[in-house]
């Protein structure tokens, strides 16, 4: 029986030492897991933090890709599968909480403090201020059009709307809250012509002139590529999106130099600078680490 015991702790012993001694980096620093999304806004922030939490501690950063929707991300992090992540404020209005928890909100700051409150406590991470950059609907025009007829703001397309064709991706056409019966309800005008389809063919439509404006994402490459002014939302009509690092709490608390790094990215890339990048890498198809990098010398976080 002593000896059965003993070979049993023993056993017990080996397992906790080989979960202790988990995979290394070369320097002999751990070995943190980053999860990413499909779209490329994650992935280049990404390679971001891997550039410099390998640059400036031992650790080593692994990087996933193409998670397919942000509550797997989360999920996983919750499983501590993954210590990183990049999410967006407006995901809290996603069906994650009951209506009585969280309440339904434009504004950017009371978007942000409820998505770190609730989905802090929810998987007890933390849900850091924002980096700078949001990834949220907007409506785009080509710039000269908008040059042309001082064009500056949503309201401002009221008097040629009747005369224009939207293209829009097909969810929006019917979505709630956000979607294209609640916005002309908020404008108080609509398009002459509303057309959904994917998001490619919009884009080729309003470069070839067949629409004249676009529901687009705020980072989307093809604003640069196909010369589109963003317009400001001047009633706070789409709810934000705000870009933010998340990790968990664990992290934060054993590894003060990476939390440190983490702290040093919030407000780093606004959302011209992530358009910019992203155009970098979808378009001009070059590496997100490379990208990366380079952003990073300009700023001078890197030698």
């Amino acid at each position: 029986m002593k000896k059965f015991l003993l070979l049993s702790m023993l056993s017990m012993l080996l397992v906790f030492v080989a979960a202790c001694g988990e995979e290394k980096s070369a320097d002999g620093g751990d070995v943190l897991e980053y999860g990413a999304q499909t779209y490329t806004d994650p992935k280049i922030m990404a390679q971001i933090v891997k550039v410099l939490v390998e640059d400036q501690t031992d650790h080593e950063v692994n990087v996933t890709e193409d998670i397919q929707a942000s509550p797997q991300v989360m999920a996983s992090i919750d499983r501590g599968e993954f210590d990183f992540a990049t999410l967006y404020s407006g995901e809290v209005y996603n069906n994650h909480f009951d209506e009585d928890e969280v309440e339904y909100s434009t504004d950017a700051d009371k978007t942000m403090k409820q998505a770190q409150k609730l989905f802090g406590e929810k998987y007890d991470m933390k849900w850091y201020d924002s980096i700078g950059f949001t990834n949220e609907y907007a409506i785009a025009i080509k710039a000269d059009f908008a040059e042309k007829n001082n064009i500056e703001t949503i309201s401002d397309l009221e008097p040629y709307a009747e005369d224009l064709a939207l293209g829009t991706d097909s969810s929006w056409v019917e979505r709630e809250n956000d979607g294209y019966t609640n916005f002309q309800k908020t404008y108080d005008f609509s398009f002459g012509d509303v057309r959904g389809m994917e998001v490619s063919l919009m884009y080729e439509g309003i470069a070839s002139g067949e629409l004249d404006v676009v529901t687009a994402y705020t980072v989307d490459p093809q604003i640069i590529e196909y010369d589109l002014k963003v317009l400001e939302d001047d009633k706070s009509f789409f709810p934000p999106y705000n870009g933010s690092l998340v990790a968990r709490n664990e992290i934060v608390e054993n590894y003060p130099k990476v939390s440190e790094i983490l702290d040093s990215i919030v407000g780093l890339v606004n959302t011209e600078e992530m358009t910019q990048l992203i155009h970098e890498v979808d378009i001009n198809e070059r590496e997100a680490k490379d990208v990366a990098i380079e952003f990073l010398k300009e700023k001078g976080l890197l030698d």
